[in-house]
């Protein structure tokens, strides 16, 4: 497809061979297979989207006319390949019933901790969504060595879920499902005699210290689900030692709470001897600082918290 110099290029759907496969349609924005089996970013502009996001099912095929290609800006990047089909004002798209090629049945982008690392936090990059693939340690803060009982109810209510998911030997990593990937998720997990024990997930937003978090096109799949389920779970048959490693770093790490978690966390009983780090603002040193003496113990009213800063870490 030759670009022209503004970056657009019309190009015509109108032999069998442009065909698209729609594999997420979320956020303004699709990827779609063509018949060669390239998967190329396309994208439906907000005032167009009424128009046809409504008959786009995901996993269908469709035949698409008037449409133009550029090439991908940064902030919307998404696939690999360098351009992207965008629907124009005349553009046609209808179900193709007889496919006359086909396509695999799931496209899996999956990256390693490395590139997982190298794209946290990449604030309108939407190439910072990945899918992954790995063994669940912790689900809604139960171990797997007994049955978990996950709250339906519950988590109908928060409209989240945490699990702690770790991806061959690298680092457990906390990942945030929301509404209905949170419900997708219980229902599997309840509904298998089993305790269900590796876990994919796709497209989801990749977050600073080892986080990442569910988008409303996140699909949840486990054990036998799809090929790559498979694979690991062979994998991890094969390496049962993987499966009980438990790494310092991961438990020591520090995390950001609110100051309710922090309460409810220094009343238990456990919480003896915990360290939270404490900060006073240079305005307010002289006021404080003089009375304050090392080994005493003080009682302190009316603080908030706030996120740790970088480079002022202390505990």
């Amino acid at each position: 497809m030759a670009m022209k110099r503004n970056g657009k290029s019309p190009v015509s759907s109108d032999s069998d061979e442009k065909v698209m496969f729609f594999k997420d349609v979320s956020l303004g924005f699709i990827l779609i297979l063509i018949s060669c089996g390239t998967v190329i970013q396309g994208f439906i502009p907000p005032g167009r989207i009424k128009k046809y996001l409504p008959d786009m099912k995901r996993g269908s095929v469709y035949k698409l006319i008037n449409f133009y290609g550029s090439k991908n800006k940064p902030v919307y990047w998404v696939a690999d390949h360098v351009a992207t089909v965008s629907f124009a004002w005349n553009s046609e798209m209808s179900v193709l019933r007889e496919i006359p090629i086909s396509f695999d049945e799931d496209r899996f982008r999956f990256h390693s901790y490395e590139d997982f690392e190298a794209n946290c936090d990449l604030k309108g990059d939407l190439y910072a969504v990945i899918d992954v693939v790995g063994h669940m340690k912790l689900v809604d803060g139960q171990t797997l060595i007994e049955r978990p009982n996950l709250d339906h109810a519950k988590i109908a209510t928060t409209r989240h879920i945490m699990v702690h998911v770790q991806s061959h030997e690298g680092p457990v990593m906390k990942l945030y499902l929301w509404d209905q990937a949170a419900t997708d998720f219980c229902e599997k997990f309840n509904s298998c005699e089993n305790t269900l024990t590796v876990l994919l997930v796709t497209t989801v937003n990749t977050k600073r210290t080892l986080a990442m978090t569910s988008m409303s096109s996140t699909r949840v799949f486990m054990d036998y689900d799809v090929q790559p389920t498979r694979d690991y779970f062979t994998w991890l048959g094969s390496n049962p030692e993987i499966a009980n490693q438990v790494s310092a770093d991961v438990i020591t790490k520090r995390e950001t709470l609110s100051i309710a978690e922090i309460f409810s966390y220094m009343t238990q009983e456990s919480a003896k001897g915990t360290v939270i780090q404490g900060f006073i603002p240079p305005g307010r040193i002289k006021k404080y600082l003089p009375e304050m003496k090392r080994g005493s113990v003080y009682k302190l009213i009316n603080f908030y918290g706030s996120k740790k800063q970088t480079g002022v870490s202390g505990c």
